[in-house]
């Protein structure tokens, strides 16, 4: 049933990111608001019904002229999709314009995680600050399990077991919040003792005391310090976790999982390329 045969693309972008807020992150809503820019920048005064998939396609043709990466690309087709995929869903819409819309191709290469080397001296940087204990712990908690930085930022005392190397996180993503298992080596293990025994007792039960900026920016002024030129924020060391489990031939199924993805087309998408010397690689591990 239509709801609202007038309303306009302006209209329905405002209110699908409304009826967003409290059920994803404000990363994600800024980046719905970046990658459905477009359309109101040029379709916002057109009613919703009168949008036709030529005129999606068409949109998508004029921003691609511009100097963007695939990447963007693609997110713009995906953001798109997922706006009108509600509208129907919400009854704003008869017929979904964006629903034979084609994503855009991917580089044949998966998204850029820090190099194991920029990976070292940030974890030695980290052991020479000012609170060695906590930068350390925090640094290998989110190497070792390819955390969200909402998901660390919120881990808490009563969801860390320090014994049986494990934590309950809670991340936001597609759908709200969710939560999900994730697992740490000996090594990191050892730091978190140290770190929480150095932490002590507080009325803030967060492990690392620190919001999500805070995080970023201790990331930022580790990589400064260490002299890192390459890939350095939170998500990097997430997609660096993936490509790590995936060329020790971990299958992309049980990769999927621990990512905390909702679907596995979406660790296939990102992370399911390698380079012929990459297979080379993972074969000679599997057959030798």
């Amino acid at each position: 049933m239509i709801t609202n045969k007038t309303l306009t693309v302006k209209g329905l972008v405002d209110a699908f990111l409304e009826s967003q807020k409290g059920f994803i992150s404000d990363s994600t809503l800024r980046w719905y608001v970046y990658y459905l820019r477009p359309l109101v920048s040029h379709l916002g005064h057109r009613e919703t019904n009168s949008i036709t998939t030529s005129d999606l396609i068409n949109l998508f043709h004029l921003i691609r002229t511009d100097d963007r990466e695939p990447y963007t690309l693609f997110n713009f087709i995906r953001g798109w999709k997922r706006l009108f995929r509600w509208a129907a869903d919400e009854g704003y819409i008869a017929m979904n314009p964006a629903k034979k819309l084609r994503r855009p191709p991917l580089p044949q290469k998966s998204p850029a995680g820090i190099q194991a080397e920029d990976l070292s001296k940030m974890l030695d940087t980290a052991s020479k600050t000012g609170t060695p204990e906590r930068d350390l712990a925090l640094i290998l908690f989110v190497a070792d399990t390819g955390v969200r930085l909402g998901g660390v930022a919120c881990l808490t005392v009563d969801r860390l077991d320090i014994n049986k190397r494990r934590a309950i996180v809670i991340e936001k993503g597609r759908g709200g919040k969710k939560e999900r298992v994730v697992f740490f080596s000996s090594r990191t293990a050892t730091a978190l003792e140290n770190w929480m025994e150095k932490r002590g007792e507080r009325d803030d039960q967060r492990v690392f005391l620190l919001k999500p900026h805070g995080i970023y920016q201790l990331f930022k002024r580790l990589a400064h310090k260490s002299g890192v030129t390459g890939k350095w924020n939170p998500h990097s060391f997430r997609h660096a976790y993936a490509r790590k489990l995936l060329g020790e031939g971990i299958s992309i199924g049980v990769v999927s999982h621990l990512m905390g993805h909702s679907n596995v087309q979406v660790t296939i998408d990102f992370y399911g390329r390698f380079s012929n010397d990459e297979l080379q690689e993972i074969y000679d591990k599997v057959m030798n």
